[in-house]
C-alpha cells in the first residue's frame, strides 16, 4: 500500500488529526513514513530535526520563532528541510502565521496547523499509519465496559463521551478501558480495544488538561483492554444517527468494524436521562453472544 502523503493528512484525514489549516501544500505528494514528533526550539543552536522525525513548535515555539531576524528564521526552516523533514506541524492552533506561510513558500516545507496537543497528535498519527500500512484500526472515542459489556462510545468533541465512560466504570459492572482514541484488532469474530500506548491511563477532561484515569476512578475499574460488543453514537439531532464516521460502517440498528457486525445505537445527547445511564441500560438489554469480557 503507498505511504501515506501530506495531502493525505491535510485532505481526507485532516479532521482525524486535528487540522485546521495548511501551508505550502504544494508538495503534496511528499511522504509521510514516521510519527514520532520532536519538539523544536526556535532559540536552541542548530535547530536541526533528528533523521525521520516530524518537527512541532508549541504556540509559544511560535512566537520565538516570529521574534527572530529574517535571516535566523531562514536558517532554522533550511536546516528542517536539510534534515529532511517532511513537514512542519504547529500543535495546539488554529492558524498558521503569515510570516510561516511565507517560510512554508519559500523552502517548500509543508507547514500543518493542528488543534490538537503533541500527545494526542501523536496517537492519532500513529494510528493513521498503522492502519494504512496492515489495516489495523484506530477510531475517535472512548471504551469503557458497561453491565459487563464492551461499548465503543463515538461522537464529535465535546458530545460527553470521556465524562459517560468515566461514569459508566463506576457502575456495576463496569470498567474504564481508553479515551480519545481506541486501537482496535481482530481476531475471527472478536473485535478488542485498548489504549494507545502513548495515552494509556490518561484521560483528557475539558477544563483541566490531561490527567491520569487512576485519579478519576478507582483502579479496579480500569483496564487495558476490552471487547467491542456494541457501538454507542452520541449525536446533537436526529438526523446526524446515520453520518458517516472513521472506521465505522452503519447499517441500520448494526454497523461493522473491521469486517465485523456489532450492534448499534445513536442517542440524542439532552435527551432524557443522562447519557451514561442510557448507554448502561442498552448495554445491559444486549445479549453478547457468549464473547469474552
Amino acid at each position: 500500500m503507498a505511504a501515506l502523503t501530506i495531502q493525505d493528512l491535510a485532505g481526507q484525514f485532516h479532521d482525524r488529526i486535528g487540522i485546521e489549516d495548511a501551508g505550502g501544500i504544494g508538495c503534496r505528494d511528499r511522504e509521510i513514513r514516521t510519527n514520532r514528533l520532536q519538539p523544536l526550539d526556535p532559540l536552541s543552536r542548530g535547530a536541526r530535526c533528528r533523521p525521520g522525525a516530524i518537527p512541532f513548535l508549541q504556540p509559544e515555539g511560535v512566537i520565538r520563532l516570529s521574534s527572530l531576524s529574517e535571516s535566523l528564521r531562514n536558517n532554522i526552516i533550511q536546516s528542517l528541510v536539510l534534515s529532511g523533514a517532511p513537514c512542519l506541524l504547529l500543535v495546539s492552533a488554529f492558524s498558521i502565521p503569515p510570516f510561516l506561510n511565507r517560510l512554508s513558500r519559500r523552502f517548500h516545507l509543508p507547514v500543518l496547523a493542528s488543534s490538537l496537543g503533541g500527545a494526542h497528535l501523536e496517537s492519532r498519527l500513529t494510528g493513521l499509519l498503522r492502519e494504512h500500512r496492515d489495516g489495523f484500526k484506530r477510531v475517535h472515542g472512548c471504551l469503557a465496559v458497561a453491565s459487563g459489556i464492551g461499548v465503543l462510545i463515538i461522537g464529535d468533541s465535546g458530545m460527553g463521551k470521556t465524562t459517560a465512560a468515566l461514569c459508566l466504570a463506576e457502575e456495576k459492572g463496569g470498567a474504564w478501558v481508553a479515551d480519545d482514541a481506541v486501537d482496535l484488532s481482530r481476531r475471527g469474530d472478536a473485535i478488542r480495544g485498548r489504549s494507545p500506548a502513548i495515552i494509556r491511563g490518561l484521560v483528557a477532561v475539558r477544563g483541566r488538561g490531561i490527567v491520569r484515569a487512576s485519579g478519576l476512578v478507582s483502579r479496579m475499574r480500569i483496564r487495558k483492554k476490552a471487547p467491542v460488543d456494541g457501538v454507542v453514537r452520541l449525536v446533537r439531532r436526529a438526523e446526524e444517527r446515520d453520518a458517516a464516521w472513521p472506521g465505522i460502517v452503519k447499517q441500520g440498528e448494526a454497523c461493522r468494524i473491521l469486517g465485523v457486525e456489532r450492534p448499534f445505537c445513536a442517542l440524542i445527547v439532552g435527551e432524557g436521562e443522562p447519557v451514561y445511564r442510557r448507554i448502561a441500560g442498552w448495554a445491559a438489554s444486549l445479549n453478547s453472544g457468549g464473547r469474552e469480557s
